[in-house]
């Protein structure tokens, strides 16, 4: 994760590639209080997660949260716990905003600091005297893992899945446990499922449709593949994933294609995402030949997220998927017509 690609097509739409965090934006060490603890669930806590550094313990209920992960704080926002910081997610969210549009109203409480340097700082983050560590969408690796399990339990993502990859709904319930309200946690999760089997229902025909995820920077050209999130995101809505592209990726999530493969994105409908790192946004797509003679950007039957939707989609996450959902049948209506 070292390249401003890899972080464009990576944490936004592949998998973050800047390693950003502990530098707070203002105040002193302590300001932030978060919204203290919430009352765990009957019998949740104590509670031993597994993880792809072993196991951690969580033995009470959390009152100064601090996130690392870069979308985590939508986990804990949902289930009712404003953490002391957050990690910033550069361009993701609104500026000075400890989360995207779509969670705001879930923060209470003093407003959480934002982590704003690079590199993750035991020194940074020992100041905000945590009780608990959530930083499973992030870069924390095996050494940094050891060195914050001195401050307090640390929760990173299971083994099961790729750096960056653990899916939204294994995340929210992991998370969920560690802060002692497992049930809410599937609550969350049900009811996010249950709108998109809703989505999916009202629309059949998708699933006679084919779709790729691409993006473009007027430079770099990629796709998603079969097992990212955001693939995985479409075909809970029927559609089937690109066929051409997952041969292409490999064991990678996404494909990096040149503008002469451009034809291997020949499906139903194509999503082009991550348009604001495009330097003319979705007129960098359409200005280029070789992409606007698609026939999914030629006939119409093509996606582009912008604005908030291209950020929640982005994020991938209990509360930005939400969002998505309430803002994507349109679009997806207008391209397959």
């Amino acid at each position: 994760m070292a390249t401003n690609y890899r972080r464009r097509i990576g944490v936004l739409a592949v998998v973050t590639a800047l390693i950003a965090t502990l530098v707070a934006c203002g105040g002193n060490d302590d300001a932030a209080t978060g919204s203290g603890a919430v009352t765990p669930e009957s019998g949740a806590l104590p509670v031993t997660l597994t993880h792809k550094f072993g196991q951690t313990t969580v033995t009470k209920p959390a009152s100064r949260v601090v996130s690392l992960g870069y979308t985590d704080q939508d986990a804990l926002l949902a289930l009712g716990v404003t953490p002391v910081a957050v990690r910033n997610w550069d361009g993701m969210a609104p500026k000075g905003e400890p989360a995207g549009n779509w969670a705001l109203d879930k923060v209470t409480g003093e407003k959480p600091k934002i982590i704003m340097s690079e590199t993750v700082s035991f020194e940074e983050v020992a100041a905000l005297k945590p009780d608990l560590i959530v930083a499973v969408y992030s870069d924390v690796d095996k050494s940094m893992y050891d060195q914050l399990s001195k401050l307090a339990p640390v929760i990173v993502q299971k083994a099961d899945y790729a750096d960056y990859q653990q899916p939204w709904d294994v995340t929210t319930l992991e998370i969920g446990k560690a802060v002692g309200k497992p049930a809410a946690a599937q609550s969350l999760v049900d009811g996010v499922k249950a709108k998109m089997a809703a989505l999916a229902g009202r629309h059949p025909e998708w699933k006679t449709k084919s779709l790729s995820i691409a993006t473009y920077d007027g430079t770099d050209l990629a796709a998603f593949a079969g097992g990212d999130p955001r693939v995985v995101f479409f075909a809970s809505l029927g559609f089937r994933p690109n066929e051409a592209v997952n041969a292409a990726a490999g064991d990678k999530f996404y494909a990096k294609l040149s503008i002469e493969e451009a034809r291997k994105l020949d499906t139903d409908v194509i999503v082009w995402d991550q348009l604001s790192y495009a330097p003319k946004g979705k007129a960098t797509v359409t200005d280029q030949s070789t992409l606007a003679n698609l026939p999914a950007v030629k006939g119409n039957r093509s996606v582009f997220l912008e604005g908030d939707l291209e950020k929640a989609f982005g994020w991938q996450t209990v509360l930005s998927l939400t969002y998505v959902l309430d803002n994507i049948e349109q679009p997806l209506v207008a391209a397959t017509s």
